[in-house]
């Protein structure tokens, strides 16, 4: 596919309407899946590549011990003739236990270690059975900014849903309290760091956070999809301090989900860890048994929960994942210098954003510099994020507004940087230029090129203004 000269940053209004009417997208609200279809069809008829924000994907390649792994699983017969186990392949669960003591410093048994299809099937197994307990604590509470998918889910089930939002960051524990002191909160849910913001949670958040969940029995489900991806901070040794903060210090009610998705490039073997609490496991509620025939919170995840959805991890992504965590164990695969990676092209792409008028949505963390890594959010003085998403269109980039992570920020904008590579940086550039250069900040002078002598013969032809065009108000869908 062809790439954008910097004579074509300025893309075909007219088409890209279209397909986004097509699509009946409103981009205020467009989920990441419809943004990618409406991405994809408008490379293929403009000819030309995007620079792709809206997608949470892994740009790394995996370690090709991984690969090896599975393709060695696959070659014993008896691996693939039979059914994994439910509770999954012993050595993984001894293994990620032990990742589990070694880079978080917390005890959980291997019987409590379960492999789940992605972090996406944990938070779903988490959210069934801690928004069950009991009768009238039936709400799931999301620290916002949060994975939108999570809160679909919430709904799928049947279960209610409650937000908190990180944006003031010295009070948002406080809300956390009151509503949890009202008897509805099942489990809170929650990413450090953040998705989409990049936020991460301090040792002193986290100590008060798992407090709450102890006072008011609510159980704490922790996704540490990017874990240790902190470049502030280096988590990277087996067995020495520092540790990233954990919930599992402070409360006995909690499950913490660990991805291979982002932290090991490994997305779509769909393999990751959903971790309980061993008092959790063994803790009985009446309430479960209607839904799950067991009183036992871990016999409900394990026997019902996860039986009846997948029954199990396929076997051959369980040795991948295998092999990868001997390795890191062993301390002979650094995987947090291998994702640094992402912190780079953050670092980056929020400096060429910032020189040319951009602003952080969300942008501290409690006073110290936000971390640079997988995600950040942006806004653009005088435009709703909608407005700013469908525009960025128009010069070859795509996004999703924060509308859609339940942010209480109309302004803002998520930004993925994983498909954006450093080849990518010279057109990144120039397109966010071309954008200043047509959207000059209210009040502020914005340079503009000279005119040509009409007596020189141009070589090069003449660039046609883009027209205005109203915003796309079609659709309010709020699906992922």
């Amino acid at each position: 596919m062809a790439e954008l000269s910097e004579k074509d940053v300025r893309l075909n209004r007219e088409i890209i309407n279209e397909i986004l009417e097509k699509h009946h997208v409103d981009p205020a609200y467009a989920s990441i899946r419809q943004m990618v279809a409406v991405v994809g069809e408008a490379e293929t008829r403009l000819s030309t590549r995007f620079l792709r924000m809206e997608m949470g994907v892994p740009g790394l390649d995996p370690h090709p011990m991984a690969i090896e792994g599975e393709i060695g699983a696959l070659r014993n017969a008896r691996i693939p003739a039979s059914y994994a186990p439910i509770g999954g392949v012993p050595a993984l669960k001894e293994e990620a236990a032990k990742f589990f003591k070694l880079f978080m410093d917390i005890e959980i048994p291997s019987q409590w270690v379960l492999p789940t299809v992605g972090s996406m099937q944990g938070g779903f197994l988490s959210q069934a059975v801690a928004g069950r307990r009991f009768p009238e604590k039936d709400t799931i509470l999301f620290v916002d900014p949060c994975f939108s998918v999570h809160r679909m889910q919430t709904r799928f089930l049947g279960l209610k849903d409650d937000s908190v939002d990180l944006y003031d960051r010295s009070g948002w524990l406080d809300r956390v309290e009151e509503k949890c002191a009202q008897g509805k909160i099942g489990a809170i849910l929650y990413s450090t760091p953040n998705n989409p913001t990049w936020m991460i949670l301090t040792e002193d958040e986290i100590r008060r956070l798992g407090e709450i969940c102890t006072k008011y029995d609510v159980v704490a489900i922790e996704d540490i999809a990017y874990f240790a991806m902190d470049d502030r901070r280096d988590y990277s040794i087996p067995g020495e301090p520092p540790y990233p903060p954990t919930i599992a210090k402070y409360t006995d009610n909690y499950v913490i989900l660990l991805s291979a998705s982002k932290i090991f490039s490994y997305a779509g073997q769909r393999a990751a860890i959903a971790a309980i609490s061993p008092t959790l496991a063994q803790r009985e509620f009446e309430g479960l048994v209607s839904h799950f025939r067991f009183k036992s919170f871990g016999e409900a995840f394990l026997l019902s929960a996860l039986y009846c959805t997948t029954s199990s991890v396929p076997q051959s992504p369980q040795y991948g994942l295998l092999t990868l965590l001997r390795k890191v164990n062993k301390g002979e695969f650094n995987f947090v210098k291998n994702v640094k990676e992402y912190a780079t092209r953050a670092n980056h792409l929020r400096k060429v954003m910032k020189d040319q008028g951009f602003q952080l949505v969300y942008q501290e963390d409690l006073g110290e510099p936000l971390a640079d890594g997988f995600y950040f959010t942006f806004s653009y003085p005088g435009m709703t994020g909608g407005e700013l998403v469908k525009e960025l269109l128009y010069y070859g980039i795509s996004s999703t507004t924060l509308l859609i992570t339940h942010s209480t920020r109309e302004e803002g904008v998520r930004a993925c940087v994983s498909m954006i590579g450093k080849e990518d940086f010279s057109a990144f550039e120039t397109r966010i230029k071309a954008f200043r250069q047509d959207h000059p900040v209210q009040g502020e002078a914005v340079e503009v090129a000279a005119e040509p002598n009409p007596e020189e013969k141009a070589e090069d032809p003449e660039v046609v203004e883009p027209e205005a065009t109203d915003a796309d108000t079609s659709s309010t869908e709020t699906s992922v």
